[in-house]
């Protein structure tokens, strides 16, 4: 399905491998011509950290994009410290139009206008995700695994790399471990819970169910797709965004 005008993806920072938000910005910008309206706007020190009225924020730049590598150059030398959502100070915001198409944010990068595209009925699973993103990737796979959802914010997000479809052997490799996390037992499930006599996938994804807030996961190719499942915030639906070019489509009209 295709979301109308109006919806956004919001992509946390820290899911991803590198923060490297400028290439976000870059394969938004891509979908549109320039010129591009660019702002760089600072959180007054007095303003509360929750408050998001932007119009009484410090506009610190603002420069109208003609050209590739104007815009490139700003952002190689732009710096926008990853910090947590109720600290954040800075905001680099990009318009067409009078529409705002992509915002960064110190936790974030906000794009409007992606393509969505729902699971099966049979629900958020993690075979679901895999049997929708694998199929049209180009190896290698960057994959982060969030399970805030179960475990505390330290060690809570997993980068790995696919090289082929197996991610279950992969996330055998590198995620069963985390069923021995003390948190496991305590605080989530029912006291009378018990730990698994022998750590399999299927455990695995009984216990950090993608349904559950704040369990993510993030994919990227060889060819800067990526794909995102994130049930908190696009209730169940994978949200693909990548290199226009592969793309059919008007570069100044929504997907």
């Amino acid at each position: 399905m295709e979301f109308q005008s109006g919806e956004w993806i919001d992509v946390y920072r820290e899911l991803l491998p590198h923060d490297d938000w400028q290439e976000l910005v870059r394969i938004q910008v891509t979908q549109h011509n320039y010129p591009f309206e660019v702002k760089l706007l600072e959180r007054p020190v007095k303003q509360n950290r929750n408050t998001y009225d932007l119009s009484d924020w410090t506009v610190l730049s603002h420069v109208i994009m003609t050209e590739t590598s104007q815009l490139k150059a700003f952002l190689d030398q732009l710096e926008i410290e990853q910090m947590k959502m109720d600290e954040s100070k800075t905001i680099l915001s990009i318009r067409k139009h009078g529409q705002e198409i992509v915002r960064v944010t110190n936790d974030s990068v906000l794009m409007y206008g992606v393509f969505y595209e729902e699971l099966s009925e049979s629900g958020t699973e993690y075979e679901n995700f895999f049997d929708a993103v694998l199929p049209y990737t180009t190896f290698p796979v960057e994959v982060v695994f969030c399970g805030r959802g179960v475990l505390n914010d330290e060690d809570s997000i997993h980068a790995m790399t696919l090289t082929d479809t197996n991610w279950q052997g992969v996330f055998e490799d590198r995620l069963l471990h985390l069923l021995n996390r003390k948190e496991i037992t305590s605080g989530f499930l029912p006291t009378n819970y018990s730990k698994p006599s022998r750590r399999t996938l299927e455990n695995f994804m009984t216990e950090f169910m993608l349904c559950m807030p704040y369990n993510f996961i993030v994919t990227r190719d060889a060819n800067g797709r990526f794909g995102m499942l994130d049930h908190f915030c696009t209730d169940g639906k994978i949200a693909h965004f990548g290199n226009i070019e592969d793309e059919e489509t008007n570069p100044d009209q929504h997907r």
